[in-house]
């Protein structure tokens, strides 16, 4: 009730009609208690809003633990991941040695066949000019040159296995170093995507906290103040 809509007759003797006073009383307690029920029930609805909110808070309280949990993992996994890409590239530096030093003995092989070629071709050189050479002979120098002609055939093929085992060695080589370095590329891009995932949520989290307090806050309101104290008449 307003302070502008209080009207107290004036009694014979001075101050107010005892009634009037009480009227106003009477119906100040009437629409006290009624705000009194209206408190009540908001204050049973804020109660069951905290109470929400509270299951709601330890929800995404053991939420966030779950997901530390998770960072704690994913971080250990990005550690991992991280060791063996080292590995992988400290392995493939062996190997690129291991390729040098077989490139270079390929070379000396290669040095070897031509030395060997130059020889059957001095021989042939040889034997052209000793056509006159008794039979004897003659026949000593077909077995030597077959004898020659053989081991270069043989020097020759064995250098082209030898190269084919090389070039294959080298290519599985590369293609496994290639492929883990691509699965541990696509691992390290994962882990990131997932902690930008969890930063994003736990950002929501933080803003629904903030919610829930300023609608607690809100629904609760100011207090009503009390009404001041009558004289009787």
């Amino acid at each position: 009730m307003e302070t502008a809509e209080i009207q107290f007759r004036t009694a014979a003797l001075g101050g107010f009609v005892k009634q009037d006073v009480l009227d106003y009383i009477e119906r100040a307690n009437r629409e006290h208690g009624a705000k009194l029920e209206q408190l009540q029930r908001e204050l049973d609805q804020c109660r069951e809003e905290r109470d929400k909110y509270r299951d709601r808070t330890e929800s995404a309280e053991r939420r966030s633990v779950e997901l530390s949990a998770q960072v704690q993992g994913l971080r250990g996994e990005l550690s991992e991941r991280a060791e063996e890409l080292v590995e992988c590239r400290s392995e493939s530096a062996r190997q690129e040695q291991d390729a040098a030093a077989l490139r270079e003995q390929m070379g000396q092989m290669k040095a070897r066949l031509e030395k060997a070629e130059q020889s059957a071709r001095a021989y042939e050189s040889i034997k052209d000019r000793t056509a006159g050479i008794e039979l004897e002979a003659h026949c000593r120098a077909q077995s030597i040159e077959a004898a020659a002609q053989e081991e270069v055939e043989k020097a020759r093929q064995e250098l082209e296995q030898w190269i084919y085992k090389v070039q294959a060695s080298y290519d599985r080589m590369r293609s496994d170093v290639s492929a883990t370095i691509t699965h541990t590329c696509g691992e390290l891009d994962r882990v990131r995507k997932s902690m930008e995932g969890l930063s994003a949520e736990f950002g929501e989290h933080d803003a629904e906290l903030k919610q829930m307090i300023q609608t607690c806050e809100e629904a609760m309101g100011p207090r009503m103040p009390e009404p001041l104290p009558l004289e009787e008449a």
